[in-house]
Order: C-alpha cells, then sequence, then structure tokens
C-alpha cells in the first residue's frame, strides 16, 4: 500500500513536473507573439504618425498659402481704389496748378 502511494506521489510529481513545463513553453510563446505584435504596433503607429504629420503641415500651409492669397488680393484692390480715387481728382489738381502757373 505504501508503495503504491509513493508510486502515485512519484507519478503526480511526473505530471506536475510535465505540466509545469508545458505552461512555461507556452507562457514564452504568448510572450513571443505578444512582443512581435506590439513592435509590428509600434512600426504602424509611428509610420500613422508621419504620415498624419505630413497632411497636418501640408494642410496648415495650404490654408496659410490661401490667407496670404486672399490676404494680398484685398491689399490689391484696397491700394487699386485708393490709386483709382487719386487719380480721379488728379485732373482738377492739375489743371489748377496749371492755371496757376500760365497766369
Amino acid at each position: 500500500m505504501e508503495e503504491n502511494i509513493i508510486v502515485d506521489i512519484a507519478k503526480a510529481e511526473e505530471e506536475g513536473a510535465r505540466r509545469r513545463a508545458e505552461g512555461t513553453e507556452r507562457a514564452r510563446l504568448l510572450l513571443a507573439d505578444a512582443e512581435e505584435r506590439s513592435s509590428e504596433i509600434l512600426k504602424k503607429a509611428e509610420t500613422d504618425r508621419a504620415i498624419l504629420r505630413a497632411n497636418g503641415i501640408r494642410k496648415a500651409e495650404s490654408a496659410s498659402d490661401a490667407a496670404y492669397e486672399h490676404t494680398l488680393a484685398l491689399a490689391a484692390k484696397d491700394a487699386k481704389e485708393y490709386a483709382d480715387g487719386l487719380l480721379g481728382h488728379t485732373e482738377t489738381y492739375v489743371a489748377e496748378i496749371v492755371g496757376r502757373i500760365l497766369k
């Protein structure tokens, strides 16, 4: 009877050692897979970040260029209106000055 108990204990210890080894191997494989996936996710995130950054810069440059062109067009329009206004009164002033000179 004691011999059977000793044999059963030995078998249980062997089974426990086998299960521990299998569990350790499975954990190692899961960890390796997780590390590989995290590396892939990190690479994709870095790529996505670079794309988003480039797109953001491109959009900002485009908006800045559009705002500059709009401001420039408004300034040109205002300058033309101002110059046209001055030219509209120039003939009167020129005629008056020429008239004074010729008197």
